[in-house]
């Protein structure tokens, strides 16, 4: 090992001494040359390749039916099941912001394997309203689309707006959680849109509606592609969306599945 390595690993174990490290997704202390714990490492549900760009599920679980929607493909690097909802958890109702950039270095990773031939001019985020802006301590799709942009060396800027309050996503069917967010976003300065490969990210994909929606109204704004990444994809099974009832979903500010 090199000194300049001994060294940094001297200050890692100091730095640990004062300020324990935690595994990324359930939070528990681990030694310090890890960043997750045994458990979660040997359970992590990881979407691998071959993807259905559609629903963003390894192919052999795709149940979508190649379902078109208004982006252009979408990409994920774990399932909502799990560590993953534990770690989703803690990073949007206990507030730890700074599981933002582990979390967008895996959306990056799947990214670069899902999207290697796709060049990208612009990140963008599922934004929120001001009254949720004002409630919420930030807003994870935002965080996320920061980190990722910073991963990927691309400019993040929030191309869009929402206009108002919706009614919470989770008690509404899939058909309901379309017409919700029906008209709700809008961009906010379509010359900044025009002609470029837009990249959105947020936190959960379930039905995939908000994200449908953002990119119909980026598309028409003059985006001349809109793909999708998220940090999990809500399975179907026996056809309902597993977690749609009870988990985090795309951005809609109350934390609820879409």
């Amino acid at each position: 090992m090199k000194p300049e390595s001994k060294i940094s690993v001297l200050f890692d174990r100091l730095l640990c001494a004062f300020f324990p490290r935690r595994c990324v997704y359930c939070g528990r202390l681990i030694v310090p040359e890890r960043t997750v714990c045994e458990d979660c490492a040997a359970n992590l549900p990881r979407i691998t390749a071959p993807v259905c760009s559609f629903c963003g599920c390894t192919k052999a679980d795709c149940t979508c039916k190649q379902k078109k929607l208004k982006f252009d493909a979408v990409c994920a690097p774990f399932y909502y099941e799990k560590a993953i909802e534990r770690a989703v958890h803690r990073f949007k109702f206990e507030d730890k912001d700074f599981l933002a950039r582990p979390f967008a270095q895996e959306i990056a990773l799947a990214i670069h394997r899902d999207f290697a031939q796709q060049p990208f001019d612009v990140v963008t985020f599922i934004p929120f309203t001001k009254r949720q802006a004002r409630s919420r301590a930030f807003n994870p799709s935002e965080l996320l689309a920061r980190e990722t942009a910073r991963a990927l060396s691309l400019p993040c800027v929030p191309l869009l707006e929402k206009l108002f309050e919706t009614e919470t996503q989770h008690h509404l069917s899939q058909t309901a959680r379309t017409g919700n967010v029906f008209g709700v976003y809008e961009v906010k300065d379509a010359a900044a849109v025009q002609d470029k490969r837009v990249l959105l990210i947020d936190d959960i994909k379930t039905t995939g509606a908000t994200l449908s929606e953002c990119a119909k109204v980026l598309k028409i704004a003059g985006a001349s592609s809109v793909h999708a990444a998220v940090f999990a994809v809500a399975k179907k099974k026996k056809g309902k969306t597993a977690h749609g009832s009870s988990g985090s979903g795309e951005n809609t500010g109350s934390g609820k599945g879409l």
